[in-house]
């Protein structure tokens, strides 16, 4: 998060899989958020301590589940449409992962303090983080990378805060 540039050179040299992506970075990430939630919703709540705990984990769990597949789906088919037949499916798991790290930790942060909750604008900072993911792992410049950053930024700020409102609407009571 300090030396974006350095970190996602690094990142863009080192081998990974799918599969290490998720298990060794963006899961544990995850649950981070959801235990997070579910400790300090419970802790917050005036009644119903557990139950009020359990829900927001589990919103949360749907949302981030959700709204990291669904952005990995949609930004690797965009991908794909753009630049057929260059980039694979990992390239575009790593700038989608490494890039939803802003969003794990505003999650943390404010739900930790909930009073912080203006903090959630640093969210355009994932456009930055996107920004450079192109610029390392996928290899574009500048005048090529505009409509991937615009796609790529707003599905993963978007799509687990679109998710948490869908089910909240559901569940009005929550």
């Amino acid at each position: 998060m300090v030396n974006t540039s350095l970190a996602w050179d690094n990142i863009a040299t080192t081998p990974t899989t799918k599969k290490s992506i998720r298990s060794l970075y963006a899961f544990p990430w995850m649950v981070l958020c959801i235990c997070t939630v579910f400790f300090f919703n419970s802790l917050y709540a005036r009644e119903k301590v557990i139950e009020t705990g359990f829900l927001n984990s589990l919103i949360t769990a749907v949302s981030f589940f959700g709204g990291y597949f669904l952005s990995n789906a949609i930004c690797f088919w965009y991908l794909r449409k753009q630049l057929p037949e260059k980039y694979t499916e990992i390239d575009s798991e790593k700038i989608v992962s490494y890039s939803f790290t802003t969003i794990f930790i505003l999650k943390i942060v404010t739900t930790a303090l909930p009073s912080l909750f203006f903090l959630q604008i640093l969210c355009i900072y994932t456009a930055y983080l996107v920004w450079e993911g192109c610029r390392s792992v996928l290899k574009l410049e500048d005048e090529e990378r505009g409509n991937i950053v615009l796609v790529f930024s707003l599905l993963i700020i978007f799509s687990p805060a679109l998710i948490s409102m869908v089910i909240h609407l559901m569940l009005p009571n929550v």
